[in-house]
């Protein structure tokens, strides 16, 4: 964990915190807001990949 934190996988808590901002502020807030490094990707994968592949390759990611 301390290599994830240390390294620039993980989002700025400035980006994080406007985020958060644009959803409390919205007038029809969205379901998901996808910010961070892997956020895209990871939907896009979780779209086409059967559910049992993603579940085993997100236990075994980190």
């Amino acid at each position: 964990m301390r290599k994830q934190y240390s390294g620039n996988m993980m989002s700025d808590p400035k980006i994080i915190a406007k985020a958060i901002g644009k959803a409390v502020n919205a007038r029809c807030p969205k379901a998901r807001y996808l910010i961070g490094f892997g956020a895209k990707p990871i939907v896009f994968l979780h779209s086409i990949l059967p559910t049992p592949c993603f579940d085993w390759m997100m236990m075994h990611a980190s």
